[in-house]
């Protein structure tokens, strides 16, 4: 992840921040640490690398006016925040929606590949703790255990092209004490980065399952119906068609006349598990049988069943099969032989 960032105030100064200002300084190969400059207030923005595809922020600053923070990415990325004090406003590339976060708001969300603005308010001091991991880090995380995500995320995360979501409630007792611990960690070098990394991925099970919890008692409100069936089964045959680029779960949803909650919930009922889990698995099993056959290489086939990046594709086939595909691939060659 290597987001573009600039900062602007109403003469438009400021710009490049990231790569202009001469206060940045590298306090170890893997933690990074930016002063404002005076003109704009005091305080500073932080990031930790923890691992490839795993970064934590911490942004701790008060503003003499109001400023606008642009952030333009190649790259889709999940996230999950953490506001302690402050108020910022979001607009998001392809979305119509301002996303906002006020103090003792959390927040998890998946952006694709675009261009952020965000307005941050001069009233109150900004503390907050970031999260950022891209889609095949994340999906490394989850294994094959896509029923402790939302629904509608595990559609989006697996990196839809133009796709926001956002799922926003408080920030629990338990959710702030963590928080407060990577904000003063006392801690250096390597056992700083453990220590950071091991709960870091505290506030990632607390809020999968807040937000799990809180769709299950959304979910309790449905029941099914003899025509949800049919719309249900509709929408799986939908998928089987186009296992290489299937519907997005809204598209789904909409085309097959259920709300996308009530879909997952029909699906899960009749099928035993998620659209996305369902999407994922058939796209493997689609795999193993083109590697079967042997007439594609494996980036061929990856690309052919829907993968748009061949780690991924690899990282999921050896969850699911217990082998990377380029092996398994080897040894079927050599059975042949």
């Amino acid at each position: 992840m290597n987001p573009q960032m600039s900062i602007r105030n109403k003469e438009g100064i400021f710009k490049d921040f990231q790569l202009t200002n001469k206060s940045a300084k590298q306090k170890m190969p893997l933690d990074s640490f930016w002063n404002l400059p005076e003109e704009i207030g005091t305080g500073s923005f932080q990031k930790t690398i923890i691992r490839t595809g795993f970064e934590l922020y911490i942004t701790d600053y008060n503003l003499r006016e109001s400023l606008t923070m642009n952030r333009a990415s190649n790259a889709p990325v999940i996230g999950l925040n953490f506001a302690l004090s402050g108020s910022i406003r979001s607009k998001i590339q392809y979305s119509s929606d301002d996303w906002i976060m006020d103090s003792g708001q959390s927040s998890l969300y998946y952006l694709p590949a675009s261009n952020t603005s965000g307005e941050a308010s001069a009233k109150e001091p900004i503390l907050a703790v970031s999260i950022l991991m891209e889609p095949w880090f994340f999906n490394t995380l989850l294994e094959r255990k896509t029923d402790r995500i939302p629904d509608y995320f595990g559609d989006i995360a697996s990196g839809s092209p133009n796709r926001n979501y956002q799922y926003t409630n408080v920030i629990t007792p338990l959710m702030h004490a963590v928080v407060h611990q990577i904000i003063n960690c006392p801690y250096h070098g390597l056992t700083r980065q453990l220590y950071l990394e091991g709960k870091a991925y505290e506030l990632i099970a607390y809020k999968l399952e807040q937000s799990l919890s809180d769709e299950k008692k959304y979910q309790k409100t449905f029941v099914l119906r003899p025509d949800d069936v049919e719309r249900a089964g509709h929408a799986r045959e939908l998928v089987r068609r186009n296992i290489e680029n299937p519907p997005g779960l809204l598209e789904l949803a909409r085309t097959v006349g259920l709300s996308h909650p009530k879909l997952n919930f029909c699906f899960r009922e009749m099928y035993g598990t998620t659209i996305f889990s369902y999407i994922r698995e058939m796209r493997l099993n689609r795999a193993k049988s083109l590697l079967d056959e042997g007439k594609m290489n494996v980036t061929e086939v990856a690309y052919s069943v829907g993968y748009s990046g061949l780690s991924n594709f690899a990282k999921s086939f050896k969850g699911y099969f217990g082998t990377l595909p380029g092996k398994y691939l080897r040894e079927i060659s050599q059975r042949r032989n």
